[in-house]
């Protein structure tokens, strides 16, 4: 089994699996349709449903290999912000789909360290984004972390 050691790697197999967030595949909503990496900025009104995986500040996780290995144990945070069209008298209905599909993505199966290739899926939290009443788009964040072992020697 390959183990990630690049932050890459593990950005990669988050958006892999986001982009298997679609009805044909069992899920609730087709979120998963397109799955856009360290975009920043709302979509346009033509790209819901969407993803965008953004990537936080990664933090060491090892204080003991910092001074006497290349090889350390990184955290790097996730955020899984994603796009829908909904009910605007109910859009946190569409909201808690897009949620539990996010959720059940990462940690489907009982999986909580992406197929044993890092050492820990650290669940942080999740949020509703805001919205005026009767807009029919529904934006939603989960939050997660991931800790990976690192060779800073061959990033």
């Amino acid at each position: 089994m390959t183990v990630f050691m690049k932050s890459a790697d593990v950005a990669a197999e988050i958006k892999t699996r986001m982009q298997g967030v679609l009805l044909s595949n069992g899920c609730e909503t087709d979120i998963g349709r397109a799955v856009f990496m360290g975009r920043r900025k709302l979509p346009g009104d033509d790209e819901p449903p969407c993803i965008i995986v953004i990537e936080a500040d990664d933090r060491t996780d090892d204080t003991a290999g910092k001074t006497q290995t290349a090889k350390i144990k990184v955290r790097q945070p996730y955020m899984i912000d994603a796009w829908d069209v909904c009910d605007p008298n109910n859009p946190n209905d569409k909201a808690h789909a897009m949620i539990r599909d996010i959720k059940r993505a990462i940690f489907g199966g009982g999986n909580r360290m992406l197929d044993g290739k890092v050492f820990a899926v650290e669940y942080v939290g999740r949020d509703i984004g805001p919205r005026p009443d009767g807009v029919a788009l529904v934006q939603v964040r989960v939050e997660i972390a991931v800790v990976f072992a690192e060779d800073l020697a061959n990033p």
